[in-house]
């Protein structure tokens, strides 16, 4: 008999992405996401070995799965070091207010806020594994520059 997890409500919409990270140590990226970018803790599953295999945060709708490899060759963070060939952009309802609360909570920018030409308010931290996580909110209609024609 399967365990009920009703209570979890996973709340995605039909055509949301939820991005989900392999990384070495789960506990380390659940603690940023908490601590830094004050998302809440959704659901986790603890190991034999009492360490996180897998963690889900969520914050204004956005949802965050994270795991570690459970065998070797699993996962694409095993053996990786540096930073990771992947942004993510997240749309937040007030991306202005969610850079001044990251800010509060010591996450170096990496790249500093600006309404970008194609309409979008943006700035990006790296997380601890150096995926580069983007904040978006749109704000405007594009303006491409000179030169740029959209399609």
């Amino acid at each position: 008999m399967s365990e009920d997890l009703s209570h979890l409500k996973y709340p995605a919409a039909p055509a949301q992405v939820i991005p989900s990270f392999w990384v070495e140590e789960v506990e380390a990226l659940r603690e940023f996401y908490l601590e830094k970018l004050g998302f809440g803790h959704m659901m986790g599953i603890v190991g034999k070995d009492g360490k996180f295999d897998f963690g889900i945060v969520r914050r204004d709708g956005i949802m965050v799965m994270m795991g570690r490899p459970q065998s070797p060759g699993a996962g694409i963070a095993r053996g990786q070091a540096g930073a990771r060939p992947l942004d993510i952009y997240f749309y937040v309802p007030d991306v202005d207010a969610f850079h001044d609360e990251v800010r509060s909570r010591g996450v170096a920018v990496t790249e500093a806020l600006a309404t970008q030409w194609w309409g979008d308010r943006t700035f990006a931290v790296k997380d601890p594994y150096g995926y580069s996580l983007w904040f978006c909110q749109t704000v405007g209609a594009p303006e491409p520059p000179p030169g740029v024609t959209m399609v």
